[in-house]
Parts: C-alpha cells; structure tokens; sequence
C-alpha cells in the first residue's frame, strides 16, 4: 500500500510541478513564485547569466553570472562574484544545447533531477529509520509541501543544493554505520562539499557541523580524518571559487577585497540600511532568525513548527529510549540547520528560504514522531481527561489549518492547478 500511496503522490506531484513549470513564469507580477514560492528574483538572475553566455560566451566574464542582462530589467548588467556560478553555468549550459532561454526549456533539466531528489528524501529516510511507514510519512511531509513542490524545477542553488545536501549525510550516515570505512564514500563527501561550495556558500555549513556532529554520535572525536578532510575540501571549494574571481578581477587582492565585502554585507549587517526597508539589521536582531524560521515552517512543510515542537515535547524521552542513535541524528540536523543563521546571520534574517535547511530534521522528526503520536491519540481519546482531548483537538485543528492554507489552498490550487484564476 505504501509504495502505491508513493507512486501516486509522485504522479501528483510532478503533474503541479510541470504544470507550474509551463505557465508560471518567474516574470509573472505578484506572488506566483516570489518569495520563498520559489525565490524568483534568483531564477531571473540565473536566466540573465544564461542569455549572457548564450550571447557572448563563458570566458568573458570568467565563468561568473551577469545579472540584469535582460529586456525587462531597468538597471544596468553587473558581474555578480559574490556568490558560486555553478547553477548559472548549468543554465548557460541548458541554453547553449537548446540555444534558447525559453524557461519552460531550461527547467526540464532540474526537473529531471527532481525526480531522483524525490525517490531519494524517501532512501535517506528508510535507511536512518529501517521502518517504511515511518519514511513514507516523513517524505510525504517534505515531497508535498512547497519545499519540494516550488524548487522541482528551479534554475538557481536550491534544487541543486538540497539534492547534494541529502545524498552527502547518506554517505555519511553510511561511512560512520559500517563496521568499516569505505575510502569511495568518503571520496565522493568531499567532491560532493567541494561542488557545493561552487554552488551555494549555504549547504557547506550545514554539511561541515553535520560531519563534526556525527564524528561526536558516533565518538570519533572533533578531529579526525573526516572532519579534517572535509574542513579542507572546504577551503578547496571557496579556493577555486576565489581563482574564478582572481582571474575576472585580474589580481589576488582585488578578489580579496570583494570576499570581504560580501561577507561583511552577508553577516554582519553593517552595510543593510536602505537594503532592509523596514529597519538596519544588527546582532540585537538575531533571535528573531530563529522565531522566524519556526513560525514560517509551515509555509515549508506539512508540518508547522510548532507542531513538530509539541511532539517532541511529548516524545523525546521515548524517542532517546528507543531511536537514541536518530535522536542524536536528530539534534546534529536541527544544530546543522541552524548554523547557517551564525555564519551569515543578516543573509538568514531576509531570506526566508533559509527555512530549506532544516529539511533533513523535519522529515525524521515527522518519521518519528507522527506514528507515536497517533498511537497516543487513541489511547487519549479512549481514555484521556478532557483537557487532554482539547489540546489534541487544538493540536490537529492548528495543524490541519496551517495545512489547508498555507500548502493546500496556496501551493496546490491557488499557484498550481488552478492558477491564475484566483488571483497573482
């Protein structure tokens, strides 16, 4: 039953995802795919880099994306090196092969991809739980809502990042489980860390506090071979990153410059006044990342955070007694997730998108956490007092709200199978 439930979810999804693929544009006015629908304004850039080097080739500006380079833009075209080039290349690459920009041609490479990245939020999970309900109901959590559904086919980093992301902790859960350590999954970690910081300066920072957390799980210590080596695979990353930016800018110290700029425009917030519209970030924001992030993950996920906080309220002296290897896992994902948030703190507070990176934690936590919560839900309303019953009814009633709104109504109906009837 499960494996029909999971064919026909997949159906469903990839018919939404194709669907929006053909008739929402990213030029489209209003929320189609803005925001953290889909990050539009990214995808518009990543296709200005792709009619660039469609027009002038990649060695002009050293591999790196220009931006604005299109007819709706009212600003002038700017070589953009503060961020990896490897979706724009891809991008370029799609259009040299179709020798178009059309984005309706272009998505169909990640979309393909999407459909492996689909079957493999289900494998990572079987292999952490062993238990194929329990995957299936995490997967489900993440393959309906907008986390998947609105970047199956997106052009820019998330697509991209999030697949490698899962694909690296299974070899890493993999390396670490075994009684020995193949040199092959630890090969193809650090390609995997080294492609991911030519893709997004955000996924390695997850990535690096996931390798340490399983090094402490799994008692290796903090350093050792495979947190060296992937601190180093790192550094190799932004290394070829900083040579593309040398060979643009023509000298060492001017691509230097340029990485302090970004990073201090990204982290520190000192250069945000009039960037941020409604006020200046500073460090004195910081808390509001986390409280944004929790509040906004039921825009993400079928699962609310609050929710998935009530849960593990209720459950995690069971889940330690009896998963306490995945509740480790668990909290290593949450830290991981969160790190990125004390790495380029004002990056975190604007983008909401930000959210993906908690994808990992919030699939097991739903693996784990939905089938003992549904086992207490029938002892309670059995036998449970009655505020018992109103806490679960308010839970549920909480949940199934957030679901029909922020996942049903809008990513389903309103921006997928019914758009544009109901509005931009």
């Amino acid at each position: 039953m499960t494996k029909q439930l999971t064919y026909f979810i997949f159906a469903f999804c990839m018919l939404l995802v194709v669907l929006r693929a053909v008739r929402v544009s990213v030029y489209t006015e209003g929320r189609a795919r803005s925001a953290i629908l889909g990050d539009a304004f990214s995808d518009i850039n990543t296709l200005s880099s792709a009619k660039f080097f469609l027009d002038s080739g990649f060695l002009k500006t050293s591999f790196l994306p220009m931006h604005n380079y299109y007819p709706a833009s009212n600003s002038p075209a700017l070589i953009y090196t503060h961020y990896p080039a490897i979706p724009n290349i891809l991008a370029g690459v799609y259009a040299t092969i179709f020798n178009s920009i059309d984005e309706r041609l272009l998505r169909i490479f990640p979309i393909l991809l999407a459909v492996f990245f689909f079957f493999f939020i289900y494998k990572l999970l079987f292999t952490l739980t062993q238990e194929t309900t329990a995957a299936f109901i995490g997967s489900s959590v993440l393959w309906l809502g907008s986390y998947y559904i609105n970047w199956a086919d997106n052009l820019h980093q998330h697509l991209y990042g999030e697949c490698f992301k899962w694909i690296y902790v299974y070899l890493l859960y993999k390396y670490h489980e075994g009684n020995q350590k193949p040199i092959a999954y630890l090969f193809w970690m650090l390609l995997i860390m080294v492609i991911e910081v030519n893709i997004s300066f955000e996924q390695p920072v997850f990535l690096g506090m996931a390798t340490l957390g399983f090094s402490i799980v799994y008692k290796q210590g903090i350093l050792n071979k495979e947190t060296i080596l992937a601190f180093l695979a790192l550094v190799f990353g932004l290394g070829l990153h900083f040579l593309q930016n040398m060979h643009y800018f023509g000298s060492a110290d001017a691509a230097l410059q340029d990485f302090i700029h970004a990073f201090s425009f990204r982290s520190s917030g000192a250069e945000t006044i009039g960037y941020i519209k409604e006020k200046e970030y500073t460090w004195k924001n910081f808390p509001e990342i986390a409280f944004g992030w929790f509040n906004g993950m039921e825009r993400f996920y079928l699962l609310p955070g609050w929710t998935i906080l009530c849960l593990w309220l209720l459950f995690y002296k069971t889940v330690r007694k009896q998963h306490n290897k995945l509740f480790q896992l668990a909290v290593v994902f949450f830290v991981s997730a969160a790190a990125w948030g004390f790495v380029m703190s004002q990056h975190a507070y604007i983008h909401a998108f930000t959210n993906k990176h908690f994808s990992i934690f919030v699939g097991l936590s739903a693996a784990l956490l939905v089938p003992l919560y549904s086992q207490k839900l029938k002892i309670d309303f059995k036998t449970g007092s009655i505020g018992i019953k109103v806490f679960h009814s308010v839970l549920i009633g909480y949940t199934l709200v957030m679901l029909l709104t922020q996942q049903v109504w809008e990513i389903w109906i309103k921006f997928g199978f019914c758009y544009p009837y109901f509005g931009y």
